[in-house]
C-alpha cells in the first residue's frame, strides 16, 4: 500500500467523521475535516503523478473516495436544513449517476477505458469543493444563491462534455470480445 492509497483511504474514513460532525450540527469540525479530505485529496494525486506512484488500487480508489466526498457532502448539507439547496444537489448527483453509468457501459462494452478528466471536469470538482467550504465557512453568516449559479453551470457543462466524450468512445469503437 503506497502513499496516494493510503490518502485515498483515509478520505474515505474521514467521509464518515464529516457527515456525522454535520449531522450533529458542529460545522466548523465539519469544516477542517472537509478541508483535510481536499488536502488529501491534492497530496494523492501529487504523490501518484508527479513522483511516479500510480497504481491499478489507486485509479479505483481516488474517484471512489472524491465522490464519496462530494455527494455525501451535498446530501448530508441538503439533509440538515438544507443549508445546500435541493436544485444544487441533485445536479451535483445527477452528474455522478450519469458518468457512473456511462462508465459502466463503457467498461461493459469495452472492459477497461482510461477516461482523463477534463479542464472543464476538473473545474467543476474545485468548484464543488469550494461551495462546500463556502458554505460551512459562512454557517453564520448570510449568503446568497447566486453563489451556486457557477458550480451548477460548471457541472452542467462538465456532465454534458462527458456524455459527448463517452458517447465518441461508444460510437467509434468495436466491442470487447
Amino acid at each position: 500500500m503506497n502513499i496516494p492509497n493510503t490518502l485515498s483511504i483515509f478520505r474515505l474514513f474521514v467521509t464518515i467523521f464529516f457527515v456525522l460532525a454535520v449531522t450533529q450540527g458542529k460545522f466548523r469540525l465539519a469544516l477542517v475535516l472537509f478541508i483535510l479530505q481536499g488536502v488529501s485529496d491534492l497530496l494523492d494525486g501529487f504523490f501518484a503523478r508527479i513522483m511516479n506512484m500510480k497504481t491499478p488500487l489507486g485509479a479505483f480508489l481516488d474517484p471512489i473516495a472524491d465522490k464519496a466526498m462530494l455527494v455525501s457532502a451535498y446530501v448530508v448539507l441538503y439533509l440538515h436544513g438544507a443549508i445546500i439547496p435541493l436544485w444544487v444537489t441533485l445536479v451535483v448527483l445527477l452528474r455522478d449517476v450519469i458518468m457512473a453509468t456511462g462508465f459502466l457501459i463503457l467498461y461493459k462494452k469495452f472492459g477497461m477505458i482510461r477516461l482523463i478528466p477534463s479542464l472543464v471536469g476538473k473545474t467543476s470538482t474545485l468548484l464543488q469543493i469550494l461551495t462546500v467550504v463556502y458554505v460551512l465557512w459562512s454557517i453564520d453568516r448570510t449568503w446568497d444563491v447566486y453563489f451556486f449559479y457557477p458550480t451548477v453551470a460548471c457541472t452542467v457543462v462538465a456532465g454534458i462534455q462527458y456524455m459527448v466524450r463517452g458517447f465518441a468512445i461508444l460510437l467509434k469503437r468495436e466491442p470487447a470480445t
